[in-house]
């Protein structure tokens, strides 16, 4: 069920005499529950999508519909009309954007004090407290940002984000300022509360890393426009554009592909078979692997690995006929299709 849909949606900056095209007519749709990514090379526009979406940027053109049957056309959404949107659609930030005079309580409760329930103290304080544990911050209610470390703080950033029981969080490069183990922590923290709460997110990343780890759905951005969109397995163990492809093999790929033929394998939970070893004793082939990866998405292993072929013509041969005697399936592609950014590497 749709709870998001974006259609054509545009936006550019001005500067001077010039115009800078930033989203050029970008069309989504968002499914309950999902955890969405949104991927691009930088400059691509999406922080500008989520902030449009979020209304902190005024769109051009196009429209939102939320929940199906409310639609928010671009330049119709003003006073209570957008704080209420606001409250349905939440934001966490790279930075936190946390209160430094106020403590973890103090920040989270701080969006109740701007409305009509500021007043219902021991409300407020049983959903503050119940945040605060759900988030993993027992202990440091009243602890101040500088006291926190960077995963303290997101952890903060995102209770206060859900005071409201948004049904949206958007999450504009969350893990960014963070290190690897943190970002991790933080990535499983909103998967959980995906589950727990049924609340759909959609993360704005540039590392491949955070879509893999937590995401369903992707659509990767490319010049300002959405260039593949679809499930995160589809996507990633079929990429159809060369854009998608140097996001998925880049800094993956290191040998040397001029002219070369490779042979893709995909897997799909079935990671027990020792594929290589196979083809090298029973072959009798030395095959070069120029690339493997695999992940997790909903609990399902999914992976692919590629092999340059043999040199010469009777290996090849040798080689096909032994994957298609063991019904193993494989895609011939050319080194081409990797991207040329991995060329000569």
């Amino acid at each position: 069920m749709s709870i998001l849909q974006i259609k054509n949606l545009s936006k550019s900056f001005k500067t001077g005499k010039n115009v800078t095209s930033v989203l050029d007519g970008i069309s989504l749709e968002i499914n309950k529950g999902d955890i969405f990514g949104v991927i691009g090379l930088s400059g691509e526009g999406k922080s500008t999508l989520v902030r449009c979406i979020n209304r902190l940027e005024q769109a051009d053109s196009g429209s939102i519909y939320f929940n199906d049957d409310e639609i928010i056309e671009v330049g119709l959404l003003y006073g209570s009309s957008l704080r209420n949107y606001r409250k349905k659609v939440s934001m966490i930030f790279q930075d936190f954007n946390l209160l430094n005079q106020k403590t973890v309580y103090q920040n989270i409760e701080f969006p109740l004090t701007l409305g009509k329930h500021h007043h219902k103290k021991a409300e407020n304080a049983s959903r503050i407290n119940e945040l605060i544990k759900l988030v993993g911050l027992s202990g440091k209610e009243n602890s101040y940002p500088s006291e926190l470390s960077g995963g303290q703080k997101q952890r903060v950033a995102i209770a206060r984000a859900l005071i409201n029981n948004p049904k949206i969080l958007l999450c504009d490069e969350a893990t960014s300022a963070l290190d690897p183990t943190t970002a991790e922590q933080i990535l499983d923290l909103l998967k959980n509360l995906n589950k727990e709460l049924g609340l759909t997110i959609i993360i704005i990343a540039h590392q491949m890393s955070v879509i893999e780890r937590i995401c369903n759905k992707v659509a990767i951005l490319s010049e300002h426009k959405v260039v593949e969109c679809g499930d995160v397995s589809e996507v990633f163990l079929n990429p159809q554009t060369e854009a998608a492809r140097k996001l998925i093999y880049s800094g993956h790929v290191v040998t040397k592909l001029h002219d070369s033929k490779l042979i893709k394998f995909e897997f799909n939970g079935d990671t027990n078979q020792p594929l290589i070893a196979n083809i090298i004793q029973e072959c009798n082939i030395l095959v070069s692997i120029v690339y493997a990866n695999s992940w997790v998405v909903d609990d399902k292993i999914y992976g692919q690995l590629m092999i340059k072929l043999p040199y010469h013509e009777k290996d090849i041969d040798r080689l096909k006929t032994y994957l298609d005697l063991k019904n193993i399936a494989y895609k011939e592609v050319e080194s081409d299709e990797l991207g040329d950014s991995l060329k000569g590497r």
